[in-house]
């Protein structure tokens, strides 16, 4: 029985799908699935929305036809599992492409499905005023600044916020070939 990780996991023991609760991707090569395992209920459920969104749309494939999501609770309701079982030629060949590292684009939108997604508007909302009265929650004990110095991360915030806008506006710009 061949079991693996992707590159983010640890490898885990045992012979059994309940030893496999580990927060974490998983795949079990030998009963085609894929197994997340997150801390809550709500992560869990934007993780299965987000891999059935990535699975259809990179591979289209058909939930209930080629592959399977399930949540279920682990350890008792501690954390909870979402299981994707491949059913159909073309689901395991896209499971095939997973595991072997031949879909790297979706490999990482099904490892980061479970974050919350914040667009470029929420981004955008935060005016430039507002970044100089920004304050970290737990500021680091330093010495002391001078009002008129503009600590790093606030720099490097604006800096991010401008390479994002370029980004976004080099690819409106683009028109697909015809």
């Amino acid at each position: 029985m061949e079991r693996g990780t992707f590159e983010h996991s640890r490898d885990f023991g045992g012979a059994n799908d309940r030893d496999n609760e580990n927060v974490g991707l998983w795949y079990d090569s030998d009963r085609l699935t894929l197994s997340g395992v997150y801390l809550d209920e709500v992560t869990a459920y934007r993780a299965r929305k987000r891999w059935i969104e990535a699975l259809e749309t990179n591979f289209l494939l058909e939930e209930r036809h080629d592959f399977t999501i399930k949540v279920r609770p682990a350890r008792g309701g501690k954390l909870f599992k979402v299981r994707c079982d491949f059913q159909t030629a073309c689901g395991r060949y896209a499971f095939w492409r997973l595991t072997h590292h031949q879909a790297q684009e979706v490999q990482f939108l099904l490892e980061t499905a479970h974050l919350p997604f914040v667009g470029l508007e929420e981004f955008e909302r935060v005016s430039e005023e507002e970044l100089d009265e920004f304050v970290p929650l737990a500021p680091p004990i330093t010495r002391a600044r001078p009002a008129s110095d503009s600590p790093g991360w606030l720099q490097a915030l604006r800096a991010m916020r401008s390479l994002a806008r370029t980004f976004i506006s080099r690819g409106s710009a683009r028109t697909p070939p015809e």
